[in-house]
């Protein structure tokens, strides 16, 4: 009988530990599922997504200041994005559009279109893009984490075009959602360059076809615009920044007898040095349709192209070019900078 109470008890025993494994092998898992860091799960979701919107401010910093941009993003399974970006008024909106034709900047407010031969966002990394963040954090195997109750913050390279010399990058995730809050991408010497503050990201916003459609995309903008612009108080200036020993040798500047149309040539240096062009851009009731081989390269907020030997942008009615073999990308963007902010005695010395 003792025999038979012994074996009852044992087999007992076991039931019950074998309850207490199961349900401890449960909360251990259920933990793990919980303690999933936030660039795992963002990862995972951002891999699971058939469409995204995304928004937020673009601070890019300069000597003196900081220059404020806002931004929208929409993305679409497989390829298709579209970024706005918009500097205090709408006429200041410009758009980057990838769709199945490829890769294109819209300046709406004058009704300019750059079909660019493009790998972006491929070939570099984009602090407003999800996929760019993503991208750095999984190819970054020294990656450094670092946490506290909030927030979990992980220090990545990023290049901020194909050629660039990696740098340092911020991207600090919110423990709640997963999701990453900002990013802070810092110069060769350490300085902070760009912030991207994400106010809205949206993983179940249904985006139509026609979001991506190039035309529509340009109406849509100059819709918005309702009229006209006049750019009356634009100038043809000088840059307030030069690379060392690199002075103006040569200017020569046209203009119609109304002076809508100008066009200015100045040359900087001799051996070394760069040339810059600034072209009076008007709106035209037409879009004209312009191919380039380059890169998407951000300048203060505003959308440019890098080529092999210039760097591009458009900024309230004027094309600013700076060409060069001697400078790198960075310098030349540097030159363009002083032209580009809202207030001109806002522009470094």
């Amino acid at each position: 009988m003792n025999g038979l109470l012994t074996k009852k008890l044992v087999v007992n025993l076991m039931r019950w530990f074998s309850v207490v494994v199961f349900i401890g092998t449960i909360l251990l898992l259920h933990a793990c599922r919980g303690d999933e860091t936030p660039q795992r799960a963002f990862a995972e979701k951002l891999t699971k997504a058939q469409s995204y919107k995304v928004e937020g401010i673009m601070e890019s910093y300069y000597d003196s200041g900081r220059k404020q941009n806002e931004f929208k993003v929409l993305y679409k399974h497989p390829e298709l994005i579209k970024v706005e970006i918009k500097s205090g008024e709408n006429s200041d909106k410009q758009i980057i559009l990838k769709n199945n034709e490829g890769v294109y900047i819209l300046i709406p407010a004058v009704n300019k279109n750059f079909k660019i031969q493009s790998d972006w966002p491929d070939n570099a990394s984009y602090p407003y893009l999800l996929q760019s963040l993503a991208k750095d954090i999984a190819n970054d195997p020294e990656a450094i984490v670092t946490e506290d109750d909030m927030k979990v913050t992980i220090e990545t390279k990023t290049k901020m075009h194909a050629d660039a010399t990696p740098v340092k990058q911020k991207i600090i995730f919110d423990k709640t959602t997963k999701l990453p809050t900002e990013v802070l991408v810092y110069d060769e010497d350490d300085n902070l360059y760009i912030r991207t503050v994400f106010t809205d990201i949206d993983f179940d916003y249904k985006i139509s076809d026609d979001e991506f459609d190039l035309e529509g995309s340009m109406a849509a903008v100059r819709l918005e615009i309702g009229e006209e612009v006049v750019y009356e108080n634009r100038e043809i200036g000088y840059p307030l920044y030069c690379p060392e020993g690199i002075t103006l040798v040569s200017e020569s500047i046209t203009s119609n007898p109304d002076g809508t149309e100008r066009l200015a040539i100045m040359k900087y240096g001799s051996d070394y040095g760069f040339t810059l062009i600034q072209e009076y851009v008007n709106d035209n009731e037409v879009t004209r349709y312009q191919e380039e081989n380059g890169e998407i390269y951000m300048v203060l907020g505003n959308v440019a192209i890098l080529k092999e030997n210039s760097l591009q942008t458009i900024w309230r009615g004027i094309e600013y070019t700076v060409a060069s073999k001697d400078l790198i990308p960075e310098e030349m963007a540097k030159i363009v900078q002083g032209f580009l902010l809202e207030d001109p005695d806002e522009q470094p010395k």
